[in-house]
């Protein structure tokens, strides 16, 4: 029960994120993208949404995400991972229609791994806090899309690393 409980409130800070009312002209992007891992599971589906932080310093952002990988099974063992990232991001060079920025911010990360042989089952679950540093680019394809890119490595009891690509969509 604390387990389910622990994941409504996480789910609805998460989303209560998307819901902020856009004040002080500062843009909120949501969208999502595929997440390629270096850890089992190795596949994810990110969602998440960005905000415009300029009015505490210049070319900062906030950015909160939910990563879900699909669940991957080898010959005994099924792996299944969830991640929550809240980060700061902060654009250090732009050209054109690319934006550069780096990325370091706060993890919690879900793993399970569930083992079945000769008839035992054994499963070993946890979660656990961490760090994100990395990077990313940004390339504007017009007033409200933007495509992006991040590679980011977690630092936690889970390490990772992760490339990111996907789509914002301004609001």
């Amino acid at each position: 029960m604390k387990k389910i409980g622990l994941k409504l409130i996480m789910l609805t800070i998460v989303l209560s994120t998307f819901l902020v009312v856009k004040t002080n002209a500062q843009p909120i992007n949501i969208g999502g993208g595929l997440v390629i891992g270096t850890d089992r599971p190795n596949i994810g589906l990110k969602v998440n949404g960005t905000y415009g932080m300029d009015f505490l310093l210049e070319n900062l952002s906030a950015s909160a995400a939910f990563t879900f990988f699909v669940p991957s099974t080898t010959v005994s063992t099924t792996y299944n991972r969830w991640g929550i990232d809240v980060d700061g991001h902060y654009k250090f060079y732009e050209m054109s229609d690319f934006e550069f920025y780096a990325i370091g911010g706060l993890n919690i990360a879900s793993y399970t791994a569930k083992t079945t042989f000769w008839g035992t089952t054994t499963k070993v679950t946890g979660t656990k806090p961490g760090l994100n540093v990395g990077a990313g680019a940004i390339y504007n394809f017009g007033e409200k899309m933007k495509a992006f890119s991040e590679f980011k490595y977690v630092l936690s009891s889970y390490d990772q690393a992760e490339i990111t690509f996907g789509v914002l969509f301004e609001l």
